[in-house]
């Protein structure tokens, strides 16, 4: 696995998989998402210092991606598999690399989570990442922290 940071020629590919019927089941926005709108929004976090967006590949192919987003109590982790890539379980070894890329590219401590209710494969995965219950779920999404070495 190798973490590499994503660019605006990423732009299909992730949206290709941001519209997944199931990425979106599990999302905090469900709604199907064009081009346009997720070249502008990609272009925003390209360009924040306060998040940082990865492509993860595998043997050279991409299979999946990593964001994290700065919030005053820690950095928001959110993980994206390619579709193509579920149940050959590559997510821990993903979310590793994420973790291992973020680390490396700034001085983290906490990570959070916030994990659907109903996604039982994302609360296994976080917790055997070794996040564990932070908060009370906020609007459906569970609240999870980890504190990296």
């Amino acid at each position: 696995m190798r973490a590499r940071e994503a660019t605006e020629a990423d732009a299909e590919l992730l949206l290709s998989w941001r519209n997944d019927p199931r990425t979106r089941q599990s999302s905090r926005s469900t709604a199907v998402v064009s081009l346009a709108e997720h070249t502008g929004w990609l272009r925003g976090v390209l360009a924040d210092d306060e998040r940082l967006l990865l492509v993860v590949e595998h043997d050279d192919a991409p299979v999946g991606t990593v964001r994290f987003d700065r919030r005053a109590d820690g950095w928001e982790v959110s993980i994206t598999l390619a579709p193509a890539s579920r149940g050959r379980g590559l997510s821990g070894a993903v979310l590793a690399e994420g973790e291992r890329a973020l680390r490396e590219r700034l001085d983290v401590r906490i990570v959070l989570a916030a994990v659907h209710q109903d996604n039982a494969a994302s609360a296994k995965l976080f917790e055997h990442a070794g996040y564990a219950e932070a908060a009370p779920a906020v609007n459906g999404f569970r609240q999870l922290r980890k504190t990296l070495r």
